[in-house]
């Protein structure tokens, strides 16, 4: 997108990449920097997912918002990583990256932050997801499996659990953590208590990013699924399976809502024939607001996304092995 010269105070800069971590950014701008300029980052696959960011800038939730070419960046050696991080930013971003007056990076273990390492620039880390903060070898291991040049250059550097000097600050859901956050430099940020201290025509400002239309069902249930086999933590026959056992076995009955994750690309119509598959790609922390009759109960084997629905659900939390009919 064009850049606009900014004028007067050095504006902020965020960095995202998954759906959560796009809300999250929404979210702690409209909170923390809602007078200043920010400059939004996302990763050029993002268009896939959601082809309307342009309204990011045009809604006012950024003021401008720039694709990183992720998908141009071979995962080569380090030399050349770092090299063609730099390139990337150079031909992307219009502004040193040293002239900005905060930068909040989410999905840290991205190649972006390679280029704040290099110029040795102190950023503020959100964890991946909620909870994630507690799991980094979860994180590593499963980047690990596809992207081992990515994960081995993540964790060298301290990206999956915040560990790299350069972090001054670490954002995170502290309710979800098993790990000790009590130090000053780890802050608190619930994206479920953040929507909710919101107006109503602020959130559903937000909710009309994602999604045009409230969903319609007579569902007594939500089923948020995971995508264990893009993840490399099974294969996706193993994962067809798994959500086929739990049909025939705890979801037996259920009249249900199939919420699937927005990189999920399992069928769920056929797994679960005759039930509301949610098409609409959004994050799952705002499926209280999506509802013309929202359900009340929440079905999930360990998705980081019920982390941040404690308060408007009732969450079912399914072990693997216990879910077969």
């Amino acid at each position: 997108m064009k850049s606009t010269l900014f004028k007067g105070a050095p504006p902020v800069l965020y960095h995202a990449i998954s759906s959560y971590q796009l809300l999250e950014v929404m979210l702690h701008r409209i909170f923390f920097h809602k007078k200043e300029k920010a400059v939004l980052i996302l990763p050029d696959f993002i268009v896939g997912k959601y082809p309307q960011y342009p309204a990011l800038v045009t809604s006012r939730f950024f003021d401008e918002v720039y694709l990183f070419p992720y998908l141009q960046i071979p995962h080569r050696d380090e030399t050349h990583i770092l090299a063609d991080v730099a390139r990337c930013y150079r031909q992307t971003i219009p502004y040193d990256i040293a002239s900005f007056a905060q930068i909040y990076v989410a999905g840290a273990h991205f190649y972006f932050s390679l280029y704040l390492i290099q110029k040795k620039i102190p950023f503020v880390f959100f964890e991946d997801a909620a909870g994630m903060l507690s799991r980094p070898d979860t994180l590593y291991g499963t980047l690990r499996k596809t992207y081992p040049v990515h994960a081995e250059l993540a964790q060298k550097y301290g990206m999956f659990d915040g560990s790299s000097p350069l972090v001054c600050r670490i954002l995170c859901l502290k309710r979800a953590q098993t790990r000790d956050v009590s130090a000053k430099k780890y802050e608190d940020f619930c994206v479920e208590e953040a929507l909710e201290a919101l107006s109503r025509a602020k959130r559903r400002r937000i909710v009309r990013f994602f999604l045009k239309r409230q969903l319609q069902t007579n569902a007594q249930a939500v089923l948020l699924t995971q995508h264990f086999a893009n993840l490399g933590v099974m294969d996706t026959e193993t994962q067809r399976q798994l959500y086929a056992d739990l049909r025939d076995g705890a979801l037996r009955g259920v009249r249900l809502a199939v919420k699937p994750h927005p990189d999920d690309t399992l069928d769920y119509g056929q797994i679960f024939p005759g039930v509301y598959v949610i098409r609409e790609i959004f994050p799952a922390e705002l499926l209280p607001y999506v509802f013309r009759k929202k359900p009340q109960v929440l079905y999930t084997f360990d998705s980081t996304g019920c982390e941040n629905l404690r308060e408007h659900f009732v969450i079912q939390k399914i072990e693997r092995e216990k879910n077969a009919k």
